[in-house]
């Protein structure tokens, strides 16, 4: 065995280029999910609270609250995760689906 193959092994692992993180985009289909799912939890738990006794308005409030509430949740488990990362574009598209599940909700009596 050549005595330099270990040195040349080191140097390459050493000097090999770091891999880029993909770019936040606006648009794509993580962010769909993120609609998505704000959308979802907005409307179950908005179904929930009209299946409690609540007031339709009420109910979409509290809807709200409970889908702004977990799409925080996912980005601070997000800022633990050392493979994931904090999107304020994430928090975005989170806020638009809890936004378009509510104003729905408002028109449905």
């Amino acid at each position: 065995m050549n005595p330099l193959a270990p040195l040349l092994c080191l140097c390459l692992s050493i000097s090999a280029p770091r891999q880029e993180e993909p770019r936040d985009r606006w648009f794509g289909e993580d962010k769909a999910k993120h609609f998505f799912a704000s959308f979802v939890v907005t409307s179950l738990s908005a179904s929930a609270a009209r299946a409690a006794g609540v007031e339709p308005g009420a109910s979409a409030w509290i809807g709200a609250g409970v889908g702004v509430g977990a799409g925080a949740w996912k980005e601070l488990r997000d800022r633990r995760s050392p493979k994931a990362r904090v999107s304020l574009k994430d928090a975005g598209w989170d806020l638009a689906g809890v936004g378009a599940a509510a104003a729905l909700l408002r028109q449905v009596r």
